[in-house]
């Protein structure tokens, strides 16, 4: 009888068992005949439980793989299984395995945990044969989205909501409530696919709470995420008038400059105020700052001077003002009040006193004149009374021609102090003529003669040239950019260079090169071959002052700045003292002397306004204004420096130049430039262009 290999084996272990029981001395004991062996076999220690994957979310389906396998591990077919899964839910399989010993069934669970999977081998009717290999399962959550933190008070009657993103196979559902455990939920945004809802209809002072949860593809469902809560504000401030000040006894023709208007109001918001802004409307309707503003609480207090209102011409009131509150609360709600109004009382004019018959008519001034006289007059009335009220007539008069007198002499100080360069500007004319008349061989451009120290052009510097037996050959004056012309025949000359201040040749500068300029003269020969004419560049000292020059320099500056300063102050009294004393004293004389201010008034203005020439400002970045800093000027076409400059203390340089395409360089080693303001051509009444741009330069760090 052949028995299966297993049989086999428990006959031998059971031979093993009892030997013993069999065995006497040297006897033996043989039993004949046939012998029937029965055995249960209830384990399979060769098949194999999988299940793949072995982590998933919940309600997420995973398979199950069982495959049947005998001794020698080969498949088994056609048998069936039981699957032992507790807390899974599957459908038990009912189709026996395949040609590879293999049944699938798929199984999920709808609560996260680790789950073990087992299986029976259940061929055999009667014989359950438990399959020893078993799975593990784990089974996860749904990820909980978080939500962005919300402002504490959100504006308006709508809120947006947003949340991060889970992956794509995830939808979310937000809900909104009045309380923080959700015991009622006001709106629910239902299943959606994206990361952002926005809530409507939502009432104004009420705090709102919100939560949203996740949900996979196969309807698993995570837990809410933070509870996030803001409050929603769609009302701005509210503006209440409650008085307007009196305007007194000013009127819109006769009125005090320093007169107050007290307008008080009362501004309250339901949360929180950001700002409260009093605004004055002009007459076109546009809107500007005005008044002082105190808050004491929720009342407010603007006091306004008349002299802020808006004029009618030159001093006139207007009839009518209109003024504007803005408040803004902190979520940038918005209410104005603009119907605050102040009138100002109409003149009226009380008539001319009877005066006996004047024999001298009144002086012919034209009306225009008179109105402006008594606009002026009548806005610096107070002051001009109580400084001159009690001169009579004929003081009135003494005084406005003194003071006319005064003004004149500072005024022809100030011309005088310029009458220096006469001599050299009559010497640069007459150059210039000789040159128009054909007299005098027009030069080109050979030289540039600049301060040794500032490296700053020095202007109406006389430069002359002669050769070796000392005769006096060209002359030329340096422009306001520091630059001659030169035009010679072949031959060996030397140069001589003059100014006021300064003296040739240069002590301070040695070599041929000032960098980043380049062939220094220092007085030696130079010769010029085919009408080829070197250039030059041409250092000059500034003298060195005894005490008293510079004593007298210093005294000569202040001088001049005390004119500068002096001038505008007396010619505006001398102007205004003498609509004083024609106002009460109309006679020929007094108009006259106004006749007189009138072109000084407009030369004035246009001193007063004239701008100088810009300055370019070299900063470190990061930092503040560089003062002593080397600038060049580089011509783009050439290749060449044209221009030096040193910066003040202030950080400022500027270049005059001809027209032409320029780059600025920092020649101190230590800097490089960072960015330079995009070059603005700014040209000059004679042709050249001024160069002053902002540079931000950083330093350069050596590492060691």
């Amino acid at each position: 009888m052949i028995l299966p290999r297993i049989v086999k084996i428990y006959v031998f272990l059971l031979c093993l068992l009892f030997s013993p029981m069999f065995v006497f001395a040297d006897e033996y004991v043989t039993f004949e005949g046939d012998v029937d062996i029965s055995a249960t076999i209830s384990e399979d220690t060769f098949s194999t439980v999988e299940v793949f994957p072995s982590t998933v979310e919940i309600m997420e389906d995973t398979t199950v793989i069982v495959t049947i396998l005998n001794s020698s591990y080969a498949p088994q077919p056609n048998h069936y299984i039981e699957l032992l899964a507790s807390g899974l839910d599957f459908t038990q399989p009912t189709t026996p395995s395949n040609s590879q010993g293999r049944i699938t069934v798929e199984v999920s669970a709808a609560t996260p945990g680790t789950y073990t999977i087992c299986a029976n081998d259940i061929t055999d009717s009667g014989l359950t044969i438990s399959i020893i290999d078993c799975a593990t399962l784990y089974v996860t959550p749904v990820g909980v989205p978080t939500l962005v933190a919300e402002p504490a008070f959100t504006q308006g009657n709508s809120n947006s909501l947003f949340w991060n993103s889970l992956g794509s196979n995830y939808q979310y559902n937000i809900e909104v409530s009045r309380y923080s455990d959700f015991s009622i939920v006001k709106q629910s945004s239902g299943w959606l696919s994206g990361t952002m809802f926005e809530f409507d209809s939502l009432e104004n002072e009420v705090m709102y709470f919100y939560r949203v949860r996740a949900r996979n593809s196969y309807g698993g469902q995570g837990g809410w995420s933070n509870v996030v809560y803001s409050v929603q504000d769609s009302e701005g401030p509210v503006i209440e008038l409650m008085s307007v000040g009196d305007i007194g006894e000013n009127n819109t023709v006769e009125w005090e400059s320093g007169y107050e208007v007290e307008i008080v109001y009362r501004v309250e918001d339901n949360l929180s105020l950001e700002s409260v802004e009093f605004l004055c409307v002009r007459q076109d309707g546009s809107k500007y700052a005005c008044g002082t503003t105190t808050a004491n609480g929720s009342v407010y207090t603007t006091v306004i001077q008349l002299s802020e209102l808006e004029k009618d011409g030159i001093a006139y009131l207007f009839s009518e003002y209109s003024f504007c509150v803005d408040a803004f609360d902190t979520v940038g709600n918005q209410t104005s009040l603009c119907d605050i109004e102040l009138s100002i009382p109409e003149w009226s004019d009380p008539g001319d006193p009877t005066e006996p018959d004047d024999p001298d008519p009144p002086a012919p001034v034209p009306t225009f004149i008179v109105r402006v006289i008594r606009d002026i007059i009548d806005t610096t009335k107070g002051v001009l009374w109580n400084a001159f009220g009690d001169f009579q007539g004929d003081e009135l008069e003494g005084i406005n021609t003194a003071v006319t007198v005064a003004t004149f002499t500072v005024g022809l100080g100030s011309l005088l102090g310029g009458l220096i360069y006469i001599p050299i500007y009559l010497f640069e004319l007459f150059l210039g003529l000789l040159s128009w008349l054909g007299l005098r061989k027009k030069g080109v451009l050979s030289g540039y003669v600049y301060d040794s120290g500032t490296k700053e052009p020095i202007s109406q510097a006389v430069v002359r040239v002669y050769n070796l037996e000392k005769k006096l050959i060209w002359t030329d004056v340096t422009g306001s950019r520091g630059f001659f012309n030169l035009a010679m025949p072949d031959g060996e000359y030397r140069l001589e260079v003059s100014s006021n201040m300064y003296s040739f040749p240069s002590k301070s500068i040695f070599g041929k090169e000032d960098y980043p300029l380049r062939d220094i003269y220092h007085g030696d020969t130079f010769s010029v071959k085919n009408d080829i004419i070197p250039e030059f560049s041409i250092p000059l000292d500034s003298l060195e002052l005894k005490w008293f020059g510079r004593f007298m320099i210093v005294m000569r500056g202040r001088m001049k700045i005390l004119i500068k300063i002096l001038s505008p102050i007396l010619f505006l009294f001398g102007l205004v003292f003498s609509f004083y004393a024609y106002y009460n004293n109309p006679d020929i004389l007094n108009f006259l002397i106004i006749a007189l201010y009138i072109p000084s008034f407009l030369l004035v203005t246009k001193a007063l306004f004239k701008k100088g020439l810009a300055y370019g400002v070299v900063r470190e970045k990061g930092g503040g204004v560089l003062s002593n800093v080397a600038i060049g000027l580089r011509d783009v076409e050439y290749k060449k420096i044209v221009g030096k400059r040193v910066t003040d203390g202030k950080g400022r340089y500027r270049f005059v130049v001809d027209e032409g395409n320029y780059s600025i360089e920092v020649l101190d080693t230590e800097y490089t430039i960072v960015s330079v303001e995009e070059m603005d051509v700014k040209s000059l009444s004679d042709g050249a262009i001024l160069v002053a741009l902002d540079v931000v330069v950083k330093r350069i760090v050596v590492e060691k």
